[in-house]
């Protein structure tokens, strides 16, 4: 056996040996390939998961738009709003000193935490969106719940929209509509035959 590199000749040492093919000789003695190794490639979804992807991605941005309209509208009615505030209190007798102001203030930091509880819900609905995309089985699920509670709040919406009065009434009522659409759709798309058989072969690997 030789143990020798090939180009090397040990019966001529004063002769430069020839450059090593060092990579046959690893290969001919059972050593590991060196090298960067491959990364696998995602599997393709098909495509009732990937449209369903983007209804969802529709589905979050009408959510964000409604609840950043409502804080808005919310925001320009505050001092309204506090003192309608101080009236419940006031009926309640625990009012105590609390001033227009100071409730005015107490509105404006409840609207903000929840413009940044909107904005971090939106995060992870996008998330799970995004992992569902990836084949997961629990995100399917948790996006079915959501979709379907929303679909429920879309037929109430339906009777509403009849005796909506005011025009911003209305589009939010439509807005949740479409809301709705999207989210049957989606719950649709991602349980169909083919993205059944994505999901279950996601799961065995």
């Amino acid at each position: 056996m030789n143990d020798f590199p090939p180009g090397h000749n040990p019966d001529k040492p004063n002769n430069p040996p020839s450059q090593p093919d060092w990579q046959r000789w690893e290969l001919e003695h059972g050593f590991p390939q060196s090298g960067p190794e491959l990364e696998p490639t995602a599997r393709p979804a098909p495509v009732d998961v990937e449209t369903a992807r983007h209804l969802w991605w529709g589905v979050a941005l009408i959510g964000a738009v409604s609840a950043l309209f409502s804080v808005w509208t919310l925001f320009g009615a505050r001092t309204e709003f506090a003192q309608s505030l101080l009236d419940e209190l006031a009926a309640q007798d625990a009012a105590a000193d609390m001033t227009v102001e100071s409730a005015q203030s107490m509105v404006t930091v409840m609207l903000v935490v929840t413009v940044f509880v909107v904005i971090g819900f939106g995060a992870l609905f996008l998330f799970w969106v995004k992992r569902m995309r990836a084949g997961k089985m629990w995100a399917r699920m948790l996006l079915t719940i959501i979709g379907s509670f929303t679909v429920f709040t879309t037929i109430l919406d339906l009777f509403a929209i009849a005796s909506s009065a005011g025009a911003a009434n209305i589009v939010m009522n439509v807005l949740g509509i479409g809301q709705g659409v999207l989210a049957a759709g989606a719950i649709y798309l991602m349980h169909r035959r083919e993205s059944n058989e994505y999901f279950v072969e996601s799961r065995k690997r």
